[in-house]
């Protein structure tokens, strides 16, 4: 049964096959929690919702008509639940910084420069991160980390194409000019600390 699909899967599981919907959702589920993680940083939290999300996933099967794959539909389920779950709080989700997505910038052939980072940049760049509006930072996380094109993320959030295409825009240009904002801070640091070094 591991080896079956997940369209076959979700017909036995239809057809109340217990053990198939067991194997869809161990299949899945190491995913979907490191989405939710990453849109609320929180790991406890994050448990809850992936286990919210799979018991949703079991009530909402006969709504999936195959008109998109179903990882698709399915992140588009766990996004719509996170969303939820997040405007039922009073206040936004504490971010902890030194938890958030480590790697977004994984393997993207036009990203060359994101895989040099050395391990301190790395640490800033998540920090940069984190500060970024939600908007940005999930659609950052599906293209960089899940490596989703932009007809996918457009379905899983429910956007337009153009949107979609705009906030990875903005959002890199806004990750940059942090960067490039706390590069110039760091070497004036160091000018000033040199110069203070010298007089002495």
């Amino acid at each position: 049964m591991e080896s079956m699909t997940d369209e076959q899967l979700i017909d036995f599981v239809r057809q109340g096959d217990e053990r198939a919907y067991r194997v869809l959702m161990e299949r899945h589920q190491k995913y979907i929690y490191t989405l939710i993680y990453r849109m609320i940083d929180h790991r406890e939290t994050a448990e809850d919702l992936t286990q919210e999300v799979f018991i949703k996933l079991y009530r909402s099967l006969a709504n999936f008509r195959g008109e998109s794959q179903f990882t698709t539909w399915l992140y588009r389920l766990t996004v719509n639940l996170v969303t939820d779950y997040r405007r039922s709080q009073k206040r936004r989700p504490h971010t902890a910084i030194l938890d958030v997505i480590k790697g977004w910038f994984g393997d993207r052939k036009e990203e060359p420069e994101a895989r040099a980072l050395r391990k301190e940049e790395q640490l800033t760049m998540q920090q940069l991160l984190s500060d970024l509006p939600d908007k940005y930072r999930l659609i950052l996380y599906l293209y960089h980390y899940k490596q989703l094109s932009y007809q996918e993320i457009s379905d899983i959030c429910g956007l337009p194409l153009k949107t979609i295409e705009t906030r990875l825009y903005r959002g890199k240009t806004m990750l940059k000019e942090k960067w490039m904002e706390v590069r110039a801070h760091e070497q004036d640091a160091s000018g000033q600390k040199n110069t203070a070094a010298i007089s002495e």
